[in-house]
């Protein structure tokens, strides 16, 4: 399994920014994502996260480069450098149960 867990911790991000950025991919038709089975936003006190598992990182890479960077600079936004971890296992809504 090559699938990735990519973690963002956004300093500052509010609610609204982070809308405003489904708001672009919705008008891309860019969500929902074949390569991303799974995405979480959440608030952590002044910072504003995000969990996606991907297929790949070539996968990721390729929507942070070609979507998601342009929606990030159109709306002002400067994400800092991601984690990005090997997911050791992972289990889809349907059940299924995927393991390196």
């Amino acid at each position: 399994m090559s699938k990735i867990a990519v973690v963002f911790e956004l300093p500052g991000m509010t609610s609204e920014k982070y809308d405003a950025i489904f708001t672009e991919l919705r008008a891309q038709n860019k969500v929902p994502n074949d390569h991303r089975p799974s995405h979480v936003g959440f608030q952590k006190g002044n910072n504003w996260c995000v969990v996606d598992v991907w297929d790949s990182e070539e996968a990721m890479g390729e929507f942070v480069g070609t979507t998601l960077m342009p929606i990030f600079m159109k709306l002002g936004i400067t994400p800092p450098q991601p984690g990005i971890y090997p997911v050791h296992r992972y289990l889809g809504r349907d059940g299924v149960e995927q393991t390196d």
